[in-house]
């Protein structure tokens, strides 16, 4: 009797192991099947709070939901392209362009195209981004300022786009060049290196575009304008009371002006005497001649 109550107890502790077991199994495939269903939906879900990988996700967010501040994202640093326009005048426009020269070159930049004609001259100035307001400060010593025109430009949204792309088509040209290694017909090889060509010019021509946005970035351009200041007018004689000297001088300087405006008139016409009376004269001298009676000439006996 003992002996078939053991075998019950012993029966009932392996059946309990055995409903343990599957219940254990069921109960990890559960979570199992859940997890893998989560694992599908949440692309589509990011904001899903679940078990596994969801719940992480939801521990994370718990310090924000309960108050704490989350923390912010970097600010983007901006793009910015500087110019600026400057029309002044100066004193002398050749010691004001090697003046410009001089403070293109203390501020770590380069003068760009110049022109020179007479009292007017223009240069073209590039800094560095960091040291245009310094740049403009220092040019204004040169002379005085009639207009000035400063500009920025954003261009961050290009060049974030540029980057993109850059990116985009690097990989296009890795993906054709593993293509390329795999080929191995003829016609499969012509193929794709044209196409690896087209992508490869492509990606240059971003890149150079990409350049050349970041050397506007970098180099602010100013365009100075230079121009000669006026002569100051002359100082305006006081009016004297008209004495006698003052009659005199007036007078000399009438006769000083008669004789100018008579030799300059004589000086026009002597072209036209020399020119016209040595042909007149010759005419004349010649029928004077023609004219002049023989003298009849007498015999003495």
């Amino acid at each position: 009797m003992s002996r078939r109550k053991s075998g019950l107890v012993i029966s009932a502790g392996v059946a309990l192991l055995l409903g343990l077991a599957a219940c254990s199994e069921s109960s990890s495939g559960g979570l199992s099947g859940s997890s893998a269903q989560e694992g599908v939906a949440r692309p589509a879900q990011p904001n899903n709070v679940g078990g596994g990988a969801g719940g992480g996700a939801g521990k994370q967010q718990a310090p924000t939901q309960a108050g704490q501040p989350q923390e912010q994202a970097p600010v983007q640093e901006r793009k910015l392209v500087q110019t600026a326009r400057v029309d002044m005048t100066v004193k002398d426009t050749f010691k004001a362009v090697s003046d410009a020269r001089s403070i293109a070159t203390a501020n770590q930049g380069f003068t760009g195209q110049e022109e020179s004609s007479g009292d007017r001259a223009s240069i073209t100035l590039r800094v560095p981004a960091d040291k245009f307001d310094t740049a403009l400060r220092q040019l204004a010593d040169i002379g005085t300022i009639r207009s000035q025109h400063k500009q920025a430009d954003d261009v961050t949204e290009q060049v974030v786009d540029l980057e993109s792309r850059l990116n985009t088509q690097r990989q296009s040209v890795t993906r054709m060049q593993a293509l390329l290694a795999r080929a191995t017909s003829v016609a499969e090889i012509a193929q794709i290196e044209g196409e690896l060509t087209r992508r490869q010019a492509d990606l240059e021509s971003l890149q150079g575009r990409r350049d050349a946005l970041g050397g506007k970035v970098a180099l602010s351009t100013v365009t100075l304008t230079l121009g000669r200041e006026a002569a100051p007018p002359a100082p305006v004689r006081a009016e004297s009371g008209g004495g006698f000297f003052d009659g005199l001088t007036d007078g000399w300087d009438a006769f000083g002006t008669f004789f100018t405006g008579l030799t300059r008139v004589l000086g026009a016409v002597l072209p036209f005497l020399v020119a016209l009376g040595i042909p007149a004269g010759l005419v004349l001298y010649f029928r004077r001649r023609r004219r002049k009676p023989a003298v009849p000439v007498t015999e003495s006996t």
